[in-house]
């Protein structure tokens, strides 16, 4: 971690009272994460934070959040938050095209922003950028800036940034898992995370819905490129017949790679309004981010997602005609 940042940021926080944090649209766990334990540490050195997500906190995370102190963005509220605010950090999110209904909003507004991310796209939007591509997950950055910035999580804190690590490491299978990822783990199970706990509240917690859609999902899974590519397409029909329209699907294309030889994993969720949400999945050294991002998406090496416009038929080819190849 850059030492001059570490000042520059440490300079804002002290200049600041109102400190407003945000993270991408459709919030995940690494995301969610982080903001918590900043926002923790943030209170701790007696400023005021505010979470503010374009989209609310799926329910597999509200265990983050006990006292539902996350707020969502409207028109009626959102502006106002983001105006009355000293200090804006963006977290596991540097595109200001990720953050759908706030991106106006943010982008007027006339604050000192910090993002605090490890993908390698970054908008040149934002004042203060402390980027680290060869972090596992953002929760990785922000353990290491508060204590940087002379803190320490105290439990809540190291609960969420656990789930942090665990979710955007794929439980530390993922490329960028490395021994400080190990380490701080380690120290974060020291504070008295209770691993068990954060597993089966993030994945023992489904709706019979969502394991009737992912029954349905796995039924129609198919293979490509001599079996290194696997794929699943919902449709709106699959997934109201199933009553999992709010089901956060992102999970059930990492199964594919239980079938032996796959490498790449996709699922193509037809949304609402004829749009298809896809979500990239790899091993090892094969970057599916680049074939996210020729669809203005987003993500890391191994796992990244982007929605295309429909009809899903369309969308399903143009995007196995760019991952085919990386199997070469």
């Amino acid at each position: 971690m850059i030492a001059a940042t570490v000042v520059r940021i440490k300079q804002e926080i002290e200049r600041a009272r109102k400190i407003l944090l945000s993270t991408h649209q459709g919030p995940d766990g690494d995301g969610l994460g982080s903001e918590i334990a900043l926002a923790l540490y943030l209170k701790a050195v007696g400023k005021s934070p505010t979470i503010l997500n374009p989209d609310g906190t799926p329910e597999r995370y509200h265990f983050l959040d006990p006292g539902q102190d996350i707020r969502v963005f409207d028109d009626k509220t959102g502006p106002a938050l983001i105006r009355d605010a000293d200090l804006l950090f963006m977290l596991d999110n540097s595109s200001l095209n990720r953050l759908g209904t706030m991106e106006p909003h943010v982008q007027s507004c006339d604050l000192v922003s910090i993002c605090v991310d490890h993908h390698s796209t970054t908008d040149g939007f934002w004042t203060i950028n402390l980027i680290d591509e060869t972090a596992c997950a953002t929760g990785e950055m922000i353990f290491d800036l508060v204590t940087a910035l002379g803190g320490y999580p105290d439990l809540p804190a190291a609960i969420a940034l656990y789930t942090a690590l665990v979710t955007d490491t794929g439980h530390f299978r993922f490329s960028k898992t490395s021994p400080r990822s190990h380490r701080i783990a380690s120290e974060l199970l020291r504070l008295g995370v209770d691993p068990a706990r954060v597993y089966q509240e993030v994945y023992e917690r489904n709706s019979e819905s969502f394991v009737r859609l992912m029954g349905v999902a796995l039924a129609g899974a198919r293979l490509e490129g001599a079996g290194g590519l696997a794929w699943i397409a919902l449709t709106r029909k699959q997934i109201l017949d199933c009553r999992a329209e709010q089901a956060d699907t992102s999970e059930i294309v990492n199964h594919l790679f239980t079938i032996q030889g796959v490498r790449i994993a996709l699922l193509f969720k037809e949304l609402p309004d004829g749009r298809v949400k896809v979500s990239l999945r790899s091993k090892g050294a094969i970057d599916i981010h680049q074939v996210a991002a020729r669809f203005q998406g987003g993500g890391h090496q191994n796992a990244s997602g982007a929605v295309l416009e429909g009809p899903l038929e369309t969308a399903i080819q143009r995007v196995l005609g760019d991952a085919k190849p990386l199997l070469a």
